[in-house]
């Protein structure tokens, strides 16, 4: 009977990964060239590739729907974007999903060459990786090629009015955040100074968890990013509403947040890929590329999903 159990478990798992391996991406954008179609495929089920040109990159990201996310229809318009962006600089790449943490260790030690989606790197901000460095040693942002919202998030019952729109408002409160994401520039220098009592998450899903249990009183993320990780997590329907009721955004944000892609140092191509992206990010800005990518991909998964979904974040000008 074990022998049988082993026996099924083995082609269980011989199923799912050849169903990853099988997935195909079609990524489709229009730039000054005119149409251009990419084929995207899934090498297993956390990293996808394609070729074009002679020269391949690596790309480190993570599962942060709305936005990017394996688990949504077509990734996101940030991985769409992202696809459409390097081709048309004339780069092949594989993109890899990994939890923000090691995603940010594989490419400050240049294992991997892009993080994307990133937020702006304060100049004094510490490396997590390398210590008694600062990130800004090990990587170079891009331009900025979309936005998204970020605040306090708190649980229903509470009474979340201590907070007044000023950060020091909350010294010494308990707060959960995500290790290793980058906030907004003035609460990760209280946070890096010790003005709050912070409890790390390894997601933006755990962070949930931590201040539905009453470990935290706020959580600090993107409300889009959070109620979006809720939606589609493999939690009962009940039990998603349930916790979506228990969840409201503390008003004021605290700001909109511009996303960049941030390149390794330690790349082989290193300045001029950087060069040539922020080129890029200034003709898709120019010729409408990001909003049409956008458009397409939320028109095209409220057809497939029979539901109206509401565009995310930005993009552009930020």
């Amino acid at each position: 009977m074990r022998i049988w159990a082993l026996v099924l478990a083995f082609l269980v798992l011989v199923v799912v990964s050849k169903s990853y391996a099988a997935e195909t991406l079609t990524v489709a954008y229009r730039d000054h060239k005119g149409l251009h179609q990419v084929t995207v495929k899934g090498d297993h089920k956390e990293s996808y590739r394609f070729s074009h040109g002679d020269k391949h990159i690596k790309l480190a990201t993570l599962n942060w729907s709305p936005y990017i996310s394996r688990s949504i229809c077509k990734h996101g318009w940030v991985f769409q974007s992202t696809v459409a962006l390097l081709h048309s600089m004339g780069y092949g790449a594989s993109i890899s999903y990994y939890p923000w943490a090691r995603a940010m260790a594989v490419v400050e030690s240049g294992k991997a060459d892009v993080l994307f989606p990133e937020y702006f790197i304060e100049p004094e901000a510490p490396s997590d990786v390398f210590r008694g460095t600062r990130r800004l040693d090990h990587l170079s942002l891009s331009k900025s090629f979309g936005w998204g919202p970020i605040a306090f998030l708190a649980r229903s019952d509470f009474d979340s009015s201590a907070f007044d729109g000023k950060l020091s408002s909350l010294v010494n409160e308990r707060i959960g955040v995500v290790r290793g994401y980058q906030n907004t520039p003035d609460f990760d220098r209280m946070m890096d100074r010790g003005d709050f009592a912070i409890v790390s998450a390894v997601d933006d899903l755990t962070n949930v968890e931590l201040l539905l249990n009453n470990r935290v009183n706020y959580i600090v993320g993107d409300p889009e990013v959070v109620f979006s990780e809720v939606r589609g997590s493999s939690k009962s329907t009940q039990e998603k509403q349930r916790i979506l009721s228990k969840l409201t955004v503390v008003d004021p944000i605290l700001r909109m947040n511009a996303l960049f892609y941030a390149v390794s140092k330690r790349s082989e191509y290193n300045d001029v890929l950087l060069f040539e992206l922020n080129q890029a990010i200034e003709s898709f800005k120019e010729f409408g590329t990001f909003e049409e990518i956008k458009y397409q991909v939320q028109r095209s998964c409220s057809k497939s999903s029979g539901s109206d979904m509401p565009l995310q974040g930005g993009v552009g000008n930020s």
